[in-house]
């Protein structure tokens, strides 16, 4: 974790953001809706008779609309932790998680054989917000599972996160991921498992997740933080040194807990 405590941080806040071109498919959407209650109407006089299933869909589709429409996320840089919260029509969602439980952020990307098993999965983000969509990956005190916030934030709030966790926000997966199983290994080590095995170093686990087949190390498609702020970054061994720092520093924070 980025050491906060001997400079003084302020809270950093952000929100989502509506991207204006959606505003004709969302019109196309009420418009459509409008007819389907036309049409019931006029099947209902007709007929003489109540559409009682038409009536319960035309109220779950006005209510998934306006939900789309009104969903709002924001996000905290506090202190120490990660506030979010997410509200819509008639629902909220609020999440904390401390800086030291997060292994990484990394480009979210849909894959057949997901490489961590997630417990919880929360979409933090407006479905009419058109950046990209990022995974962060944090731990829920268990040795097999973790969880999973999939986010959506401006270019200065991701710029504000990295400064605080350097070296793990915007990341590539396979290095979030090596995050994720030495915390894993080291759980399960204090557990008495593996005892007999020496320990796999950071750089080592990286290099296994990058072999072909493991549908990660340099996917086209995968974006990092060096994509949007143009910054370059400093490599060791195809990895940045900052993320091998990163990994020194958890490694030695858990030492000194022993």
């Amino acid at each position: 974790m980025a050491d906060t405590k001997d400079v003084k941080m302020k809270d950093f806040e952000d929100h989502s953001y509506f991207y204006k071109p959606y505003w004709f498919v969302v019109a196309l959407g009420f418009i459509l809706w409008a007819a389907y209650v036309c049409w019931t109407g006029y099947w209902g006089i007709v007929h003489h008779r109540v559409p009682v299933i038409d009536l319960g869909m035309q109220v779950a589709i006005l209510w998934w609309l306006l939900d789309t429409v009104l969903t709002k996320t924001v996000y905290r840089l506090e202190k120490d932790r990660l506030y979010m919260l997410k509200t819509g029509v008639g629902h909220k969602k609020e999440l904390s998680i401390p800086y030291e439980d997060i292994f990484g952020v990394h480009h979210f990307k849909n894959q057949l054989m997901k490489p961590v098993t997630y417990r919880y999965t929360f979409h933090q983000y407006s479905k009419l917000d058109n950046r990209p969509i990022w995974s962060l990956l944090y731990d829920i005190d268990s040795d097999k599972k973790v969880g999973r916030v999939l986010m959506k934030a401006s270019e200065d709030f991701w710029k504000e996160f990295e400064r605080r966790m350097p070296g793990q926000i915007r990341i590539p997966q396979e290095e979030v991921v090596t995050f994720t199983y030495k915390a894993m290994e080291k759980k399960l080590r204090d557990q008495g498992y593996f005892k007999e095995h020496p320990e796999m170093s950071f750089e080592e686990g990286i290099k296994q997740l990058r072999q072909k087949g493991t549908e990660m190390g340099g996917r086209e498609d995968e974006l990092t933080g060096a994509d949007f702020h143009g910054e370059k970054v400093e490599l060791e061994n195809g990895t940045s040194k900052e993320t091998l720092e990163a990994a020194r520093r958890k490694m030695e924070e858990g030492s000194q807990k022993e």
